[in-house]
């Protein structure tokens, strides 16, 4: 993955499935509930905490500054959102 005209981004399976969740409802927040849903299966072995630390783990890798972060922004209440032009 390449964000931009920037270096290419390893992802792992997980990061690459919750950034292709974003990207398919770019610029919409989509549910918590659901990112589990879409990342780890029906089975449900995804928890929150898990949802949150690979949304860290993704923002390190795609934003500038991961403390501010501008493209993977928390949506209020209710899950993630990935912010493109």
């Amino acid at each position: 993955m390449r964000i931009g005209s920037g270096q290419p981004i390893a992802l792992t399976k997980l990061e690459f499935r919750l950034m292709q969740a974003l990207l398919a409802q770019a610029g919409k927040a989509v549910h918590s509930d659901r990112l589990l849903i879409l990342v780890w299966g029906h089975r449900g072995s995804g928890d929150r905490q898990l949802l949150k630390q690979l949304v860290h783990r993704l923002r390190h890798k795609i934003e500038p500054d991961p403390g501010m972060p501008q493209l993977l922004q928390t949506a209020a209440v209710s899950g993630y959102k990935l912010v493109v032009d």
